[in-house]
């Protein structure tokens, strides 16, 4: 990994689920283990936070609307890991997330390189 690229990444995600159904889904999609709020994986550990900026009608706004999504997940990759092997793993958490569903967009220093842009005014069909 190169300790100078900032990895940390930020997804919001909306769903009609408790906290704790999101977390036991996340972790069985992703093979992970739960501790507490966290899921931890072979390539990065997951806090799952519910959103306190949550606002049900301000989430539909086509602009900046995921900033106000139930809840976010703050995604650190495992210290070991690559950051190619990380980046990619994030893309398929989004398009699991996605394929379940739910809305997401990621949040972080790389989203031009993750599936449909990290989800931000994504236009298109889904594939």
């Amino acid at each position: 990994m190169n300790g100078d690229e900032e990895l940390y990444c930020k997804i919001y995600i909306d769903c009609d689920l408790t906290k704790d159904q999101l977390i036991l889904i996340l972790a069985d999609l992703l093979k992970g283990s739960i501790d507490l709020w966290s899921i931890e994986t072979s390539n990065f550990i997951i806090d799952v936070m519910k959103n306190k900026d949550f606002d049900h009608l301000k989430r539909h706004d086509s602009l900046d609307g995921f900033l106000y999504y139930s809840y976010y997940l703050d995604i650190e990759p495992i210290e070991s890991v690559a950051s190619v092997l990380y980046k990619d793993s994030i893309g398929k958490l989004l398009e699991t997330v996605w394929l379940k569903g739910y809305l997401a967009v990621a949040a972080c220093d790389f989203e031009e390189e993750l599936p449909r842009k990290g989800g931000y005014k994504w236009q298109g069909t889904l594939s």
